[in-house]
């Protein structure tokens, strides 16, 4: 009996010792920023990842300027809900960002393998059609 639970107690003590290093080598889901898990996820080569980190890096502002632009619009059509001239603006600028950041997308795919490219796509397009541009978009 003696003999059955010190088995039972060195198989927790290693499970938990497993479980607590898994977990403190593997990066939170929070935590870990776009690049790295587009490298991780689609298995990106180092010049593959450069080229991502430079388009991601590159678009970052556009991107930001996309949602001020939606936000300053939306704005306006709180103070004047029933103008048409303020909503035709607001669903212009939000198409604008869809199809700018669905473009950027589509670049960054191309960076990638073709199987991974259409993994990519498969897996972020969708998110970017329910996007509330109410801040930038993120890919994970």
């Amino acid at each position: 009996m003696k003999r059955c639970l010190m088995l039972v107690a060195l198989v927790a003590v290693v499970a938990a010792g497993s479980f607590a290093l898994t977990r403190s080598l593997m990066p939170r889901a929070g935590e870990e920023d776009q690049t790295t898990w587009l490298v991780r996820e689609f298995k990106l080569t180092p010049a593959q990842a450069a080229a991502v980190a430079k388009l991601q890096a590159d678009y970052q502002p556009v991107c930001a300027g996309h949602c001020q632009l939606i936000m300053a619009a939306r704005a306006r059509l709180a103070g004047a809900p029933n103008d048409p001239a303020v909503q035709a603006d607001v669903a212009r600028l939000v198409q604008k960002c869809h199809d700018a950041t669905q473009q950027h997308l589509r670049n960054v795919a191309a960076r990638m393998a073709p199987e991974q490219g259409r993994r990519f796509l498969a897996l972020v397009e969708p998110k970017l059609s329910r996007h509330a541009h109410q801040g930038p978009f993120g890919l994970k």
